[in-house]
């Protein structure tokens, strides 16, 4: 052998050194980083999705759905089948209102058959004016159109605003106090 067999070619490059050790230094620090950061995002993420405000905001949603179904219901009655309406009627309230509609229901049944009238509702607007939750009761706001139409005649529309007291009950909420607003002028 001589010694310019052992000598390195020109042609052939030294292996790399200073790479693989940089890379081998930055690889485990990316790591522990993005484990710090998963963490840190994980608990602000558990912490946001336990907060007074995302249930709030919930049952807000929900106070205010259940209003509009139940003021929807206190107002849509067909004299064709009045005890079904006078259901909803009583299954949407509570309280004294929910007695009030038990107590009467009967009378009410003969009144809007004599009078042969269909009435329904549409919510034009709603908002939650206030909710309480540690006592379970909330003031909702709502804009009501009511078609009433007497058999054999044309509809008329009146447009009411009423403020909804609800309670919380087991079965969702329920309202427990009808309040007509009355606007300037009226």
């Amino acid at each position: 052998m001589s010694l310019t067999d052992e000598r390195p070619r020109s042609d052939e490059t030294p292996p790399p050194t200073e790479a693989p050790s940089r890379l081998g230094r930055i690889l485990p620090v990316a790591s522990v980083v993005a484990a710090v950061l998963a963490l840190v995002f994980g608990a602000l993420w558990l912490i946001a999705l336990n907060s007074d405000s995302v249930t709030i905001a919930s049952d807000r949603d929900e106070v205010l759905q259940d209003a509009r179904q139940a003021v929807l219901n206190l107002n849509t009655l067909d004299y064709h089948n009045a005890q079904a309406g006078l259901d909803l009627w009583v299954q949407s309230s509570t309280g004294s209102v929910r007695d009030e509609f038990a107590k009467n229901r009967d009378a009410y049944a003969q009144l809007v058959t004599q009078q042969k009238r269909t009435t329904s509702a549409t919510i034009s607007d709603a908002a939650v004016g206030e909710l309480d939750n540690r006592s379970g009761v909330a003031r909702v706001l709502l804009g009501v159109d009511v078609t009433v139409t007497p058999e054999g005649q044309k509809p008329t529309v009146t447009r009411q605003r009423i403020e909804a007291e609800m309670t919380r009950t087991d079965d969702g909420w329920k309202v427990s106090a009808l309040d007509p607003l009355l606007t300037p002028g009226n």
